[in-house]
């Protein structure tokens, strides 16, 4: 792997204008991955992606498009940031990739945020991937365990990682704390079990 983008997912309105909480590429375990792909020799961009709280295709396909992304790249995505990289690539059918991970995937099944969700997944997908998984919490909520189920019908070959009692991934939603060490394993281990 020579680099990885990571995407963060869609806070609240109210939580992303606070002031006293962190940026959504700024708080959880990004920072934590990040600095230890650092130390693995591995290029990091986290990028922020604009108004997350009403995320819009369009406007965050030009962030992911003004990273280096290529077939040594893998991409990383949270919640929606999930879906986004999900919608990405069935838009870029000629774009290989080393590795994606999903983890939490989220999908806009009631149509509050425009047509961000609305789209058709290239079932093709995992063929330019050279690795797929998805990393989810068996207490994460009703609309994410859906999506991840709905996920792995679409991509048999794709490696589904379930844990408990991470939530939605988030500190303060189960995450104690910034550690990440599943999701480490899984960028850096390129012989896990598939």
């Amino acid at each position: 792997m020579k680099n990885a983008v990571i995407l963060h997912g869609k806070p609240t309105r109210e939580r992303y204008l606070d002031p006293t909480v962190p940026k959504p590429h700024e708080a959880n375990w990004f920072p934590w991955i990040g600095a230890k792909l650092l130390e693995a020799g591995i290029q990091v961009s986290i990028p922020p992606l604009p108004k997350p709280y009403f995320p819009v295709y369009e406007d965050w396909k030009k962030v992911l498009e003004a990273q280096e992304v290529g077939t040594d790249t893998v991409l990383v995505g949270h919640s929606a940031g999930a879906e986004f990289i999900l919608r990405w690539l069935s838009s870029n059918k000629n774009t290989a990739l080393e590795r994606v991970v999903l983890v939490a995937p989220y999908c806009d099944y009631a149509g509050k945020y425009g047509d961000f969700s609305k789209y058709t997944l290239d079932r093709d997908l995992a063929e330019r991937v050279g690795k797929l998984t998805v990393i989810s919490s068996l207490d994460d909520d009703e609309a994410i365990q859906r999506r991840t189920h709905d996920i792995v019908e679409a991509f048999p070959t794709a490696r589904l990682v379930e844990l408990d009692g991470y939530g939605h991934f988030r500190i303060g939603h189960n995450m104690t704390g910034p550690e990440f060490p599943v999701l480490l394993d899984e960028l850096i281990d390129k012989d896990s079990k598939g």
